[in-house]
């Protein structure tokens, strides 16, 4: 069973993401926040209670009270012990190549998606990440 996180502003997206997990994996446990600040609440909340954390992470890159890599920054203040095992994967329907370099520059984030990412797309991650 796996743990799936979305932080992203858009209604919208979240669940059409949401959607899209559950089609490609019945027993996803799905969280989902509009805001950045509360899913860094969050996870924050899970180490400190030692609950389990998501096996996968969708973020935004784009969002009002704190962007993604302002995010990335925040939990890169969490220990690494465990924020190390939850495979962050960035979303954006940004074309600029400046967000994808920026991205790939943090060593957490797994990959870059354009938005709305494909069932095939989420089935190649889900099990690359078996």
């Amino acid at each position: 069973m796996k743990r799936y996180l979305l932080i992203d502003d858009d209604e919208i997206f979240n669940f059409l993401h949401a959607e899209l997990i559950r089609k490609a994996d019945d027993n996803a446990i799905i969280d989902v926040f509009t805001s950045s600040i509360e899913g860094l609440t969050y996870l924050t909340d899970c180490i400190n209670k030692n609950e389990p954390l998501p096996d996968f992470l969708f973020l935004d890159i784009r969002m009002p009270e704190m962007n993604g890599f302002e995010f990335l920054n925040e939990l890169l203040k969490l220990p690494a012990s465990r924020i190390d095992k939850i495979k962050i994967f960035m979303l954006t329907s940004s074309l600029d190549e400046r967000d994808r370099k920026t991205a790939s520059s943090y060593a957490l984030v797994k990959g870059f998606i354009g938005k709305t990412f494909s069932i095939e797309r989420l089935n190649e991650i889900i099990e690359e990440y078996r």
